[in-house]
């Protein structure tokens, strides 16, 4: 059995990207990040194109040995980078590549492991990045992981995998060493989510790894998918970790907005700043939204319908958009309070007009 394990780490950078900013101020051979189309597509679907900022070959000392591997680093415009590992592999079955979900790293000091080896790759990069980072946001969240093993050349017939292999699949995407103890439920439930388009391919996704097996190798395109799908919620946990602190602190501005010392406050810029959150946030979970086009009975698209029930980006988005409505309604109750005030002082000036008037006829007089 040989093929390769792809392995993802997703990390947010907390601002968002002008990639043509980018393309245009530094002078560097951006490679295309364009995504292949390997099977047949509607000619409307498309891809978010990410920029191609980091590409190398190396060979590392790792818990499994000496290994040589490809690096990638791609950068997108909603503030995320997505780091892809790439190791070949030449097994003698599914049980030999569950060491591969345990890969550690030996470096100059320490061992560590892939989160933490392109942690500091990221890190590095985002300090070059600085000058074309927009709207930052202080909001850390953990990198989103993700692995898949690609299976190119195996004796094993694809249709066995779908019935004698089903136990030994779920225990390779379980990253669990007991195979005969996984009960039949857990079995059921990884297996309501494979897809197969020839005869001789599979795609078996799971919450943080897949299998694909593709006898041609080419896979690019069902790779895309779940990289744009690990992206969608990774945003979306970004989100709803912002907006926790955002909804927390307009609350605590909202009582101070109320207070009786607070009273001759216009209550101006509180309405400003979120009316600009709101706004900014919008724009965001809007273009999360559209990272990817993916529509009709289309192959790739049924494996990315897979992945939203998987990742449950629909209960994300519905935690988001909820906590979106919260901040709405701080919002409209902060208008309302801050126009309120507005006609009070219109109408204390009116009268206060009104006396001055009435003074200086008196003096007329």
């Amino acid at each position: 059995m040989r093929g390769e394990v792809v392995f993802y780490r997703l990390f947010d950078i907390g601002a968002s990207v002008d990639l043509d900013e980018i393309q245009k101020t530094i002078d560097m051979p951006f490679l295309s990040g364009r995504f292949p189309r390997e099977r047949a597509a509607p000619r409307y679907a498309r891809f978010a194109q990410p920029l191609l900022v980091f590409l190398d070959e190396r060979s590392s000392a790792t818990n499994l040995g000496s290994v040589t591997a490809s690096i990638a680093v791609k950068l997108y415009g909603v503030g995320a980078l997505a780091v892809v590992v790439r190791m070949p592999f030449e097994v003698t079955g599914l049980r030999d590549l569950r060491p591969y979900a345990s890969l550690r790293i030996h470096g100059p000091s320490a061992e560590e492991s892939l989160t933490e080896y392109c942690g500091r790759l990221t890190e590095r990069i985002i300090e070059d990045l600085v000058p074309f980072l927009h709207d930052s946001y202080e909001v850390t969240v953990d990198p989103e992981p993700y692995t898949i093993y690609c299976v190119s050349v195996t004796e094993i017939p694809v249709r066995e995998f779908t019935t004698t292999w089903r136990r030994e699949v779920t225990a390779l995407l379980a990253n669990d060493p007991r195979p005969e103890a996984i009960s039949d439920e857990e079995v059921e439930d990884t297996w309501r989510n494979w897809f197969s388009y020839y005869q001789d391919d599979l795609v078996v996704l799971e919450w943080d790894a897949a299998l694909v097996v593709e006898p041609s190798a080419t896979y690019e395109d069902t790779l895309t998918v779940f990289e744009l799908a690990n992206l969608q919620l990774l945003e979306l946990r970004t989100y709803d970790a912002f907006l926790d602190k955002v909804v927390d602190q307009a609350y605590d501005d909202l009582e101070d907005l109320f207070a009786r010392s607070s009273f001759l406050r216009s209550g101006h810029d509180m309405v400003k700043e979120l009316a600009g959150l709101r706004m900014d946030l919008g724009e965001a979970t809007f273009q999360v939204d559209n990272i990817s086009k993916l529509w009709g009975d289309w192959f790739l698209g049924k494996v990315y319908r897979g992945c939203v029930r998987k990742f449950e980006l629909d209960s994300w988005r519905k935690t988001v958009g909820e906590k979106m409505k919260d901040l709405s309604d701080i919002y409209e109750v902060a208008h309302a309070e801050a126009e309120a005030r507005r006609l009070l002082v219109l109408e204390f000036l009116v009268v206060l007009l009104f006396v001055v008037d009435l003074i200086l006829i008196a003096f007329r007089r």
